[in-house]
C-alpha cells in the first residue's frame, strides 16, 4: 500500500472513533439509558427476529453476555424472546413495538448529533465530506464487496 492510502486509513480510523465516541456520549446522556452496545442489538433486530446465538456472533461478544444484554432490553420492554414451535431449544429475540419506536427516536437524535458536528463546515467542505462518504459507502456495501472478490 502507498504511504498515502496508510496514512488516510489512519486518518479514518481516527476519525470513525471520535464520532463513535462522542455519539457514545450522546447517547449515555440521552433519556433511553441504553448503551451503544444495546443501541447495536435493536439495529441488528430492526431488521428481522434472529437468535441469541446469531446475537452474539454478529455482536462478537459471548452468548453469556449477550443473554444479559438481551435480558436489560425485554425488561425495558425494547426486545422480547420467543421459543419456536419447531425448536424448542432455540430462542429468538425481536424488537417490540416500544423497541421500534425507541430505536427510531435514537436513530434520529444521533442524525441531529452528527449534523450539528457538521454544521460549521462550509457548502464546500459538506460536499467534499459527502462525496467521500458516498465512495466509502459504496465499497463496504455488501453487493460491492461481492464484486471485488472475483
Amino acid at each position: 500500500m502507498t504511504p498515502q492510502t496508510n496514512d488516510t486509513a489512519q486518518k479514518l480510523l481516527q476519525v470513525t472513533m471520535m464520532l463513535m465516541r462522542s455519539l457514545a456520549s450522546s447517547m449515555r446522556a440521552g433519556e433511553d439509558g441504553l448503551s451503544p452496545a444495546h443501541v447495536g442489538i435493536m439495529a441488528r433486530l430492526d431488521g428481522a427476529p434472529c437468535s441469541l446465538t446469531e446475537l452474539a456472533r454478529t455482536q462478537w461478544v459471548r452468548l453469556p453476555t449477550m443473554s444479559r444484554s438481551v435480558s436489560l432490553l425485554v425488561d425495558k420492554g425494547l426486545a422480547e424472546r420467543q421459543i419456536p414451535e419447531g425448536n424448542r431449544r432455540q430462542t429468538m429475540v425481536s424488537l417490540t413495538p416500544e423497541g421500534k419506536r425507541v430505536l427510531e427516536r435514537i436513530k434520529r437524535r444521533n442524525e441531529r448529533h452528527v449534523a450539528e458536528v457538521l454544521e460549521p463546515l462550509d457548502a464546500a467542505e459538506r460536499t467534499k465530506v459527502h462525496a467521500g462518504l458516498t465512495i466509502l459507502g459504496r465499497m463496504l456495501s455488501p453487493t460491492d464487496a461481492v464484486k471485488k472478490t472475483r
